[in-house]
């Protein structure tokens, strides 16, 4: 027959099934996302109202205009802007004699960068990340996208969505979750988007778009909240859902590049 353990070791081995009990009670709660909080139906409606007019466009092909500064430098280029949603686009931008200078190209998987004057190329995977690298704002892709669009995309999963009363701007919605809010206002008739605002997060930041007097899209303002980044971009004569080929969003770089693929 096995001894029997003394009393202090029972107490001592319960406490210690005690404290392990209360250590797994506790990692249990702080791996638990938060509650999502219940929608109204006026706060469904209009992030219905924003879905279906981003749904609207399935692209654009226009000539643009792209100021971007960072901090004290400003780069500018002028070329052609192409987009397919939900996360393709093209931007070749050009000289003034019309040869390309640098050609982006993205999708949901890859985003290239050439440098075409340098015969230099960079082939990295679509991710904020590569975002900020040419743009200097982390985007993903479909966000990128939907912005050039004039539209946005409403955060996914969010875990508070509410519908703000309108102030000058008009009626917003906001949605919030771990990584902070953002807010998008709208036109309540078109559910076209006026203006963006990303706060709480590691770049708060705030978009403003133009619209043409037939809703067309005229361009983007966006910004970070230090000041740090401002990029404008202008559109000159845009064409949404005009059905352009898919193969223009293909890009052969010539053998002669130097190429690092980071993929």
């Amino acid at each position: 027959m096995l001894p029997k353990p003394s009393r202090s070791r029972r107490v001592a081995g319960g406490a210690l099934a005690l404290g392990l009990g209360w250590a797994l009670t506790l990692a249990g709660c702080a791996s638990a996302p938060p509650a999502r909080q219940p929608i109204s139906p006026e706060a469904e409606a209009a992030h219905a109202l924003l879905e279906r007019r981003r749904a609207e466009r399935s692209d654009l092909r226009t000539l643009a205009e792209i100021q971007i500064r960072r901090g004290d430098k400003t780069q500018r280029f002028a070329g052609v802007l192409l987009l397919r949603a939900p996360s393709s686009l093209r931007f070749e931008a050009l000289s003034p004699f019309g040869a390309p200078v640098l050609v982006v190209v993205g999708d949901a998987q890859t985003l290239t960068l050439w440098e075409v004057l340098d015969d230099r190329a960079y082939i990295l995977p679509a991710s904020p990340n590569a975002t900020r690298r040419w743009l200097g704002l982390s985007l993903g892709e479909d966000e990128l996208v939907a912005i050039l669009f004039g539209s946005v995309a409403p955060k996914k999963d969010a875990i508070s969505v509410q519908l703000l009363p309108p102030d000058e701007t008009g009626p917003s919605l906001s949605l919030g979750d771990a990584d902070g809010e953002q807010r998008i206002w709208f036109d309540p008739a078109t559910g076209q988007t006026r203006k963006v605002r990303w706060t709480g997060g590691t770049e708060p930041a705030e978009a403003n778009f133009a619209v043409g007097t037939d809703d067309t899209p005229e361009g983007v303002t966006l910004r970070t909240a230090d000041g740090q980044l401002d990029v404008v971009v202008r559109y000159r004569n845009p064409a949404v859902n005009s059905g352009f080929d898919a193969e223009l969003f293909k890009l052969t770089i010539p053998e002669r590049v130097k190429t690092r693929d980071l993929r």
